[in-house]
This record gives structure tokens, sequence and C-alpha cells, in this order.
């Protein structure tokens, strides 16, 4: 099957209407290349008979600068979908990246230290008649062994993260998201790739000192490192600590956007319950949509418990929008088609069912119908910005382009509300009367007020079904739908609040090997101090002493490397900047803790040390 869309492209990114598409099937034979020339042959003729006469001049210039374009629909029509998604999914592949580095250096750690510790007994390979390449060959194979068991529990891992990612990502039932998530050769392949990197990268150096090392000098010294080794452990360190603060300020940015987000004022009740109505096939006919959704209104106010009914095309809160140009008829068009607002078509009561008030003006009412001058309800931002030296009441808007909305008279103003970007506290919305512009929104859903919105959502259910023209396709609250329009942000603060206490735990076990490994390494020079009189107090202060120094250097390191990191971030938080102090503080206290809870049971085991049995050691 070969399908394409076409897809309505404004030239002015003003205009009112940015991007929109039908979806068709090519008749056998036709390429797309045919298809295009021949709808955009036709698309003047087209715009020249919807424009509305009463638009000035400069509103139909806009109007008539959209453009057509029509492209192969094999990969999907959501392009908002995958703007949506684009920048956050580079991100956590940005924050997986410093993940596998966390765990790179960490794994280097591990790989000289177990070199240093077993130096003597390569020593004596070596002594023994083993060849350098023996010896070489050995530890890249346990290197290359470690990384590929890593490598292979992570493509185990894949398959129920990938399905997680795309639950977290779909906003509910009636949005699915159709995502492949499962590995395939490419990854398969790059998994591969990495996991043999990694080993040869951080195996071979190891290897290659361990086996170039002098045998007598080894044998002779009866160390347990060798020499130089801590350097590059401390080093590496600093390094796992700056790279975990990173991943642990921009997972903390994050996380704070996403619960201010949750927490934040919409400017309506929440708890209303939406009830979203579908069509019977044939449900409509030859019925009169407008009265029959009176009579459904009328019907479900009369339920018991029911407090307030409304009807609208409104979709949800944080669902999407199209804006559309807005100008008073009295002044002079602008080069950019005027104001962008959003517009909802509501019934009397959506307002109030909804808790929006209104500071000038009244309420629709059943009056104003078709037979009736066409009036609307603006939103007090849009008020001002059109009306900023007087009032809005009585005065004509023009919306769009469309005929029926080119004088719309002001009879309300409302509150402002985060009916659509829930991040945008000023959001502009001219509310129309639904009854007054009939066939513009014969589907919608119904609101309604009451105290237990899921038990009445099964009654409301019936009371539809029992007219036979509409299915109630889904009932839940306002708040549930605007809960479920975060899953994008929902999703990235959970993914990268995870990879960010894998980061803490990675760095806590690092800084714990190698406490633990110094410690091992100082047996003989801890039992000296003991000896000489140094007490546990003291000597457990010097292993954290030690601890604290690479986590203060790496915090260092890290809060320039952190500050420009989560720049890239910024476009994704609300509520908090990208420099954010107090997240940063919070981290960097984290980081410490971390570095003191690591350093503990090797500092308790060094103060506990026998200088007796410790000066035998060696």
């Amino acid at each position: 099957m070969r399908y394409s869309y076409v897809n309505f492209l404004s030239g002015n990114p003003n205009a009112w209407l940015s991007s929109r598409f039908i979806t068709g099937r090519l008749k056998p034979g036709i390429a797309i290349e045919q298809a295009r020339a021949q709808l955009q042959s036709l698309w003047p003729a087209v715009l020249l008979a919807t424009v509305s006469t009463d638009a000035p001049g400069l509103r139909r210039q806009t109007f008539f600068s959209m453009g057509l374009d029509v492209a192969p629909a094999a990969t999907g029509v959501a392009r908002e979908l995958r703007a949506a998604f684009t920048r956050p999914l580079y991100v956590l592949l940005g924050i997986v990246g410093l993940i596998l580095m966390v765990a790179c250096v960490n794994l280097a750690n591990l790989m000289l230290a177990r070199a240093a510790a077993r130096s003597h007994e390569m020593s004596v390979r070596v002594a023994l008649g083993a060849s350098r390449w023996a010896v070489t060959r050995q530890l890249l194979t346990e290197s290359l062994a470690l990384s590929a068991s890593g490598a292979i529990l992570g493509l185990a891992f894949a398959g129920f993260g990938s399905r997680l990612l795309v639950r977290l990502l779909a906003g509910g039932p009636l949005t699915p998201i159709a995502l492949d998530l499962r590995p395939d050769w490419r990854v398969l392949s790059l998994t591969a790739a990495m996991a043999i990197l990694t080993g040869v990268l951080f195996g071979f150096v190891p290897a290659w000192r361990a086996s170039h090392a002098d045998p007598a000098f080894a044998i002779r010294a009866n160390s347990r490192g060798l020499a130089g080794s801590g350097g590059w452990a401390r080093a590496l360190m600093v390094a796992q600590v700056a790279l975990s603060l990173v991943l642990l300020l921009s997972a903390g940015l994050l996380v704070r956007s996403f619960r201010n987000l949750c927490t934040i004022d919409l400017g309506f009740d929440a708890r209303v319950l939406q009830v979203r109505l579908s069509p019977r096939p044939g449900g409509y006919g030859v019925l009169n949509v407008n009265e029959y959704h009176r009579q459904l209104i009328d019907s479900v106010s009369a339920l018991p418990g029911v407090l307030s009914v409304g009807f609208s095309d409104f979709a949800g809160a944080g669902q999407r929008e199209w804006p559309e140009a807005v100008s008073a008829t009295s002044a002079a068009s602008s080069p950019d088609g005027g104001v962008m607002s959003s517009s909802v078509m509501v019934s009397p009561g959506f307002l109030r069912t909804l808790g929006i008030g209104l500071t000038l003006g009244r309420d629709f009412e059943w009056t104003d119908d078709a037979s009736h001058p066409p009036v609307a309800i603006v939103s007090s931002g849009l008020a001002e910005r059109l009306f900023p030296a007087g009032s809005a009441i009585g005065q004509a808007i023009r919306l769009g382009f469309m005929p029926e909305f080119q004088k719309l008279r002001i009879i309300g103003i409302a509150k402002t509300a985060r009916l659509f970007d829930l991040r945008d506290r000023n959001q502009r919305v001219v509310y129309i009367p639904y009854f007054q512009h009939a066939g513009w929104a014969a589907q919608g859903s119904v609101f309604l007020r009451t105290q237990a919105p899921v038990a009445m959502a099964r009654i409301v259910g019936h009371e539809i079904e029992s007219f036979g023209h509409e299915y109630p396709l889904q009932a839940q609250t306002v708040e549930e739908e605007a809960s479920q329009s975060l899953a994008r942000d929902r999703a990235v603060a959970m993914i990268s609040g995870f990879f960010g206490v894998l980061a803490l735990l990675l760095a806590l076990i690092g800084l714990y090997g190698l406490a633990s490994y110094s410690v091992a390494h100082r047996t003989r020079e801890i039992g000296i101090r003991t000896a000489l009189g140094a007490g546990p107090a003291g000597v457990r202060w010097g292993v954290l002493r030690d601890e604290l120094t690479l986590a203060l250097a790496g915090i260092a390191l890290g809060i320039p490397c952190a500050l420009g990191a989560s720049r890239l971030v910024a476009s994704l938080l609300f509520g908090v900047s990208a420099d954010d102090l107090p997240t940063l503080l919070a981290v960097s206290l984290l980081l410490l803790a971390a570095a003191l809870l690591a350093g503990y049971l090797p500092a308790r085991r060094a103060s506990r040390i026998d200088p007796m049995v410790a000066l035998r050691t060696e």
C-alpha cells in the first residue's frame, strides 16, 4: 500500500495555519511527484474560493502565502510528535553517553587496581618463562570477558527498558505511540563494537604495564601495587565524580521541572469529569446535531449528583492547539496577521463547569445561536493585548480567515487559564458559542462537575448511549488528561533520575573500591603509624580526608562542566533555571555524603589494624 500525505504549510510563522495535513492513497502508477504537481496547480483556486471577502488586504496575502507539499507517509505524519520528542531523546542519548563514560572510568580504575594487585603474580610468570604477549593476552581476555558480560546483560535489559520507555512516552490509550524500539542489527553491532572497544581500551594499558614491569624489581619490592598506579587511579576517580556531578545536576533540574509542572495552577478546576464522544456509524445522519447536544446536556444535567454540565470541542488540558490570528476589526491589519490565539467552541455552562470566572461581561446563553449576531468571550490577556487603552466589551474582532468569524462581538472577558500549553502562563483564548456555528464542532466532549467523577462516569456513559447517536469513548477527569499530556516530561524526568542515581551508585562503588585498595596498599604504613601512637580517630580521618579531597576535586572540575551541560536541557525546564544554585548545592552535598559513606567502612577497617599483624604482612 502506498500512502502519502498532503501538508499545508504557512509561509508566515505567525499565520493562523502553521501545519496541517490530510492523508490519502495514490492511484496505481501515480508517483508522488505527479500528485504534487497536480495538487499544487489546483491550490491557488482552493485558496481563492476559501478566503473571506471581509478579510483586509494584508490578511488575504498572509492566507495566500500558504503553500502545499506532498510527501510519503511511510515514516508517519505526526510531525509535531516527532518534533516534541526529538530533543528529549537526544538529551537522553547524551545522558546514556555520560553513563557509559562513568562506567568506563570505573572499569579503568578496576583494571588498574587489579593489575597493581597482581603485579607480583605477573612478574613471577614472566620470570618463569612466560612471554610478555602471553601475559598481555591473558589480561586482555579477562577485560574483554568482563565487558562482553556487561554488554550481554545490557541487551537483556534493553528489551524491558524499550517497552517501558514507550509506555512512559505514550500519554494514554487514545494517544498511542507506535515505536519499534527492539534492538536491530545496527544496535547489536554498535553494542558489540562498544563492548570490544571498552574492553581493549581499558584492558590494554594495565596489561601493557603489567607485562613490561621489571620482574626482578617487582619480586624484590614484593609490593601490592605498581609504582604510579595510585596517581592514575585518583585522577580517574576525580573524573568519575565530575561526570557524576554533570549527570546529577541535569537529572535534578529535570525532576524539579517535572514537579513544577505537576503542581502548577491551571486556572480552572481540573477535577471536572470529561467524557469524550464519538459518533456511531450513521449516528448523525439527518440529525440536528445542535438540538441533539442540547438535549444531551439537559439529560445529563438532570442526573443525581451532577452540579453543572457543558459541551465543547476542547480536547483536554495540555493537548494540541491550533492558534489563529486575532485582531480588532477597528484596527489596521498588521503585517504579521495579528495576535496569535487559540479558540474553543463551548456551550453555555462550560466556563462555569470548569470554574473559569468572568472578570467583565456575561457568559454565553442559549439565545446565542445562529439567528443572533456572532459573539465571543476572550481571555483577559488577549483583551489587554488587543485593547490596551480601553474596555474590550462590545468591541468586534476577527478570528482567522473564515467568513463566520470576521465580526465577533466581545460580550465577556474570562480569567486566564492554561487550557493548552501548561507552560504558558499568559494563554490567549477566544471562546465561541458552539450553538451559534453549526457544523464547526460536531464532535466534542461533555464536561460535568460532580462530587464523584469515577462513579458518575458509568452513569453518564449509559445516558449517552441511550440516545443511540454517539459512544462515550473515554471518561476521565481533566486533571488526568493534563497528567497524560506530561508524558514526555515524565519520561525524561524518570529516566534521567534513574541514570543520575546510577551515576551516584557508580561513584560510590568507585570511591569505596579506591579507599579499600588504598587501605590494603598502606597496611604496613598504617601499622607503623598506629605503633607510633596514632589513634583510631586519626587513622579514620586520614582515610576519609583522602576520599573528601577526591570528591571536592571532582566537584570543582564538574561544576563548570555541569553548568555548561545544563544549557542543553534548558528548553525542557519549567520553573527552574539551568544554573539553579539550590540544585547545584544539593547534588554537590550528595556527592560529598557519598564520599563519606564510601570511605567509612575502609576507614573503620584501617583504624582496627593490629600493628604487629601489619608489620608481619611485609
